[in-house]
């Protein structure tokens, strides 16, 4: 019976043991901080990304300039511990970003004599949210006339938070000057359909962007008219 018991706590304690190293490989997915504001500047942080991009990292080399045996990576989770990912410890890690906010990360090397190095600074990397932009007027169409003008807003989503870049086109042309978030249409005297539109990027990562169009509808004016006697 003794040696009954014994088993079964042997038994025990290697489930234990399995399910701890699983639980230590698998790294929390999501920023470590997605609370924080944004950086006031992409050089505050190691990179900024757009949405659902692969952040990538590489540790150092020896001295010799070949890999350490083993790389210790540390991904920071919302409560500010560190969680090593078991199961990667090459030179690379890399990890799909979900939703925006930092994600924190330290390494430790080792050598082949089993000797380890001081953990590494933090390397931030912070992600952006999608970015969206729609296009409002209160009106699609218009009289071909210089004098007649209507008001283009672009309304970008996140509406806040961010500094956000602007550039109109017509036709597919940017028009110059026209890098605010608003674009008043004035001086068209040809009768056409016009698409004007937007192209709007983060200060932080200009190839994150977000387009959109609206179609202007310009008529003609009537032709002066004549009267004719009954």
């Amino acid at each position: 019976m003794k040696k009954c018991l014994l088993t079964i706590t042997t038994v025990l304690l290697l489930l234990m043991t399995a399910a701890v190293n699983r639980a230590s490989a698998q790294v929390a997915s999501g920023p470590s901080d997605a609370t924080t504001a944004p950086p006031t500047a992409a050089t505050d942080v190691a990179k900024v990304l757009c949405s659902g991009s692969v952040i990538s990292m590489s540790g150092p080399k020896d001295p010799g300039g070949a890999d350490y045996t083993k790389y210790h990576w540390y991904k920071i989770d919302v409560n500010g511990n560190k969680q090593e990912a078991t199961t990667i410890t090459g030179r690379t890690y890399t990890e799909t970003s979900t939703t925006a906010g930092y994600y924190n990360y330290q390494v430790v090397t080792e050598n082949a004599n089993g000797c380890t190095s001081p953990l590494s600074d933090v390397f931030k990397v912070f992600v952006l949210p999608p970015l969206s932009v729609n296009i409002t007027t209160p009106t699609t169409s218009m009289c071909a006339e210089a004098a007649n003008s209507t008001l283009l807003t672009a309304n970008v989503t996140p509406a806040t938070g961010y500094t956000i870049n602007y550039q109109w086109t017509r036709n597919g042309t940017p028009i110059s000057g026209a890098t605010s978030s608003t674009y008043n249409v004035t001086g068209e005297t040809t009768a056409a359909t016009v698409t004007f539109g937007v192209n709007v990027t983060y200060a932080l990562n200009s190839t994150c962007s977000a387009t959109n169009t609206k179609d202007i509808t310009l008529t003609p004016l009537p032709t002066k008219p004549t009267i004719t006697a009954n």
